[in-house]
This record gives structure tokens, C-alpha cells and sequence, in this order.
């Protein structure tokens, strides 16, 4: 089964990995991480780090958790590899389940089958909310979800 996950992943936190232990454990090996460019990832209010790094985090914790090494690309419009590539199955959180659901849509109306969505549910921090960038980046919570 193909599968795509994508994000700007910075700080990599635990829902991340949640997001790339599912689709690892429904891909297997077969699995497309995107990642957003440097341009799209500071389209957002907080500053990140580098593509490239970003990426070696990426690369680094599925070749520590899982033996090999991940296929990486950057993604440089919302939809990334998503339009030309018919994965079987895209893995998403709450935050962009509808940016999924978008991709279908536009899948559908360029004639392209639809991909299977798979939602996972947010890791939530030891306050009940959910672990987030923007969270750890404000200085509430760490990448592992404790109050700072």
C-alpha cells in the first residue's frame, strides 16, 4: 500500500511520530513524507527551521525507530504530491483532515481516483489539549507534551 503523510514537522513532536507510526504501520516501507519548503513553512506566523533540517529530523527518527530510510520530498503548494501521484492512502490529523478532503475533491474533478484518508487523533500534552507546534513554540508545553 502507498501511503503519504506531509507537514512542516518543526519542532518534531510525539503527534508527529504518531502521524509517521501510522502510516509506517499501513505502508510499510512504501511511504512518501512530504514536507513543506522553506517559502510555505514561513508562510505561517511562527519562524521554523530549514527545510533540510527539518527533513534530517524526519529522516533520522525513522531510520532510529524503523531500519530505513523514508522517502522525503518537499512540498511546495498545499497539495504536494497528491494531484500526479495515486497513493492509496493519505494520513492526516484533525488539523488537516480538510485539506484532505479538498485533495480528493480536486483528485475527483481531474478524473483521478480518490485517496483513502485515515485521521488520526491528536496526541494530547498533559493539560488535556493537544500537543501542537505553535504550543511548544509559545513555551506552554515540550515536544513530549509536559508543561515548561
Amino acid at each position: 500500500m502507498k501511503v503519504a503523510i506531509g507537514g512542516t514537522f518543526e519542532p518534531l513532536h510525539e503527534g508527529h511520530k504518531k502521524l509517521i507510526d501510522t502510516a509506517i504501520k499501513i505502508g510499510g516501507k512504501n511511504i512518501t513524507i512530504g514536507i513543506t519548503s522553506d517559502e510555505m513553512a514561513r508562510n505561517r506566523v511562527r519562524c521554523v527551521l530549514p527545510f533540510l533540517v527539518r527533513a534530517e529530523n524526519v529522516r533520522r527518527f525513522v531510520i532510529r525507530k524503523y531500519g530505513f530510510e523514508p522517502e522525503i520530498v518537499m512540498i511546495t503548494d498545499p497539495f504536494g504530491k497528491t494531484l500526479e501521484t495515486d497513493f492509496d492512502a493519505l494520513i492526516v490529523s484533525p488539523e488537516t483532515f480538510e485539506m484532505a478532503l479538498r485533495i480528493n475533491e480536486k483528485r475527483l474533478k481531474m478524473g483521478r481516483k480518490e485517496i483513502r484518508v485515515i485521521k488520526v487523533d491528536w496526541v494530547l500534552a498533559e493539560d488535556g489539549k493537544p500537543i501542537s507546534s505553535t504550543r511548544i513554540k509559545r513555551g506552554e508545553i515540550d515536544r513530549y507534551g509536559k508543561r515548561i
